[in-house]
């Protein structure tokens, strides 16, 4: 800290045996002692305090970004992020059909030529499928149905059986 070499020193105690004297010396040795512990107990307890209040500035700081998460969390609104989330899938969902609805529309309409019109307007003939109306037969009618059908016991049959 100081460049203070052992001649210097010597030369400083033998200036202060010379001014205050060899009776005094010890005293204002103690005296200078006492003076340098106060000085340092001082500094030490003036640097506590600083560390104190560096840690009561992290602290306050640490409670501060606390509070704003808190502030966060109630503000969460997972049922809201959800509905916004499902807006946004439909939009670009109608986006994607109203686009391929406009193009099936382009190619029908001959933008794409004569050729293109003749297959896509066989592709895209809907199609009809006729049904034919079936009657419902309870199971008494049928096994009726199928009684009528079967040749009686004692009538002969078609076949020759000789």
């Amino acid at each position: 800290m100081f460049d203070i070499a052992w001649t210097e020193l010597l030369l400083v105690a033998v200036v202060a045996i010379l001014v205050v004297g060899p009776k005094e010396l010890p005293g204002m040795l103690r005296t200078i002692g006492r003076a340098i512990g106060s000085v340092r107990r001082m500094a030490g307890e003036f640097q506590s305090t600083l560390n104190d209040a560096v840690k009561e500035a992290e602290k306050q700081a640490g409670i501060d970004e606390m509070r704003k998460q808190a502030d966060e969390m109630q503000n969460f609104n997972p049922l809201g992020d959800l509905k916004k989330t499902l807006a946004d899938e439909k939009k670009k969902l109608q986006d994607s059909m109203s686009t391929a609805e406009s193009e099936v529309k382009s190619s029908l309409n001959g933008e794409d030529g004569a050729e293109t019109k003749s297959d896509s307007a066989k592709e895209a003939a809907p199609v009809k499928a006729e049904v034919s109306e079936q009657k419902v037969v309870s199971p008494a009618e049928l096994a009726a149905t199928q009684k009528a059908k079967e040749p009686a016991p004692g009538a002969p049959s078609g076949k020759d059986e000789s």
